[in-house]
């Protein structure tokens, strides 16, 4: 195998693997924040609400107050973080009605809480493809290097 053969192989090879490594931990480590979520939702909507999930706050766009929905959720929010996202939200209801990007600061709220909640399979899973991600931007830079090398190699005359 030839040496520019060589550093083609490393340089196509080690940007696909710094893609592919990059990407799967940027979408590991927000799916686990992703899943927390808060819905806003009209007050005369109590009746036609989703099932409860663990990680979904319901709260009355007019109020603030959290609705309750159908079932008890196990795990996801603890109820000190379903206070705080309640508090957040009746501050909010308080000032006015609620608007997108209050909405939006709800979810925010929610996303953060998610990331502290964490579990160890995502942090495995994203600390995985990181290290796919480095391995591959270091063959990348290697094929750089064997193909300046190479190119240097053939300017110089030799003796």
């Amino acid at each position: 195998m030839t040496v520019r053969r060589t550093a083609k192989r490393l340089l196509v090879g080690g940007a696909v693997a710094a893609v592919i490594g990059l990407m799967g931990a940027m979408v590991t480590d927000s799916a686990a924040k992703l899943s927390y979520q808060v819905m806003v939702a009209e007050p005369a909507a109590s009746g036609q609400l989703p099932d409860c999930k663990p990680t979904m706050v319901i709260v009355d766009r007019t109020t603030g107050n959290e609705l309750p929905c159908a079932g008890t959720p196990e795990g996801g929010f603890t109820t000190t973080e379903r206070r705080e996202i309640v508090k957040t939200s009746t501050a909010m209801a308080a000032a006015g009605r609620f608007d997108a990007i209050d909405e939006f600061e709800l979810n925010e709220l929610a996303a953060q809480i998610g990331g502290r909640h964490g579990d160890a399979t995502t942090r495995a899973s994203t600390w995985a493809f990181g290290i796919v991600g480095v391995l591959g931007a270091a063959a990348f830079l290697t094929g750089i290097a064997v193909r300046l090398v190479a190119s240097a190699r053939r300017t110089v005359p030799r003796r």
